[in-house]
């Protein structure tokens, strides 16, 4: 099966997963707020996005064009949250996450092996990439970015310096109210969404 496949059969189920839902109910919990009677209004991704309680499609607001798959699909497992997602306070690695362990070197191949790869050492262009998403800063490593993705979730970018002995590393991390939303592979998928955003 096909990348794109495998996105569009997960989306295929979060859809039929959410048709029975109170949708504007939903949304009121998870602190997202209706545009109007059919829409909720998401920030995604650093983009203002509609998802049609209806049809479930997923719209960039300033355009009315259909938004990637892969954020559609996040956007819907998001919404399959029963329970309040309120920051922890927390941050874990990708480790953390059931099975993470086993696929940690497939997901630092698609977030932080590319991200090192295309900035080195320049942290002036990486700060301004960052302007593409919602981002604030936080005191780790020689700069670190806490970076929006959707709803209440998003990730932590640590990025270290290289040296003459050294080469630049980086390192993403989630804050611990993410395992109530995301299972590892939403959560690859999202921390790869902004990595490969900023490049």
């Amino acid at each position: 099966m096909s990348k794109i496949d495998g996105i569009n059969e997960a989306i295929e189920l979060a859809v039929r997963q959410l048709e029975s839902a109170d949708m504007k109910a939903r949304a009121r919990l998870l602190g997202l707020d209706m545009a109007d009677d059919a829409n909720i209004r998401m920030r995604v991704f650093g983009k203002d996005m509609l998802l049609n309680t209806a049809c479930f499609s997923l719209k960039i607001a300033a355009d009315g064009k259909d938004a990637k798959p892969a954020d559609r699909l996040l956007a819907l497992h998001y919404l399959r949250c029963e329970l309040p997602v309120k920051p922890a306070g927390e941050l874990i690695s990708f480790r953390d996450f059931t099975g993470g362990q086993f696929y940690y070197q497939p997901f630092l191949s698609r977030t932080v092996v590319p991200l090192v790869g295309r900035f080195g050492n320049d942290l002036d262009q990486l700060k301004k990439n960052l302007n593409r998403f919602d981002w604030s800063p936080r005191n780790f490593g020689d700069f670190s970015a806490e970076i929006h993705a959707l709803g209440a979730l998003g990730i932590t970018l640590i990025y270290r310096l290289g040296d003459d002995e050294f080469p630049a590393e980086a390192e993403v991390l989630f804050d611990a109210s993410v395992k109530r939303v995301f299972e590892a592979e939403d959560a690859a998928v999202l921390a790869g969404r902004i990595c490969i955003g900023l490049l």
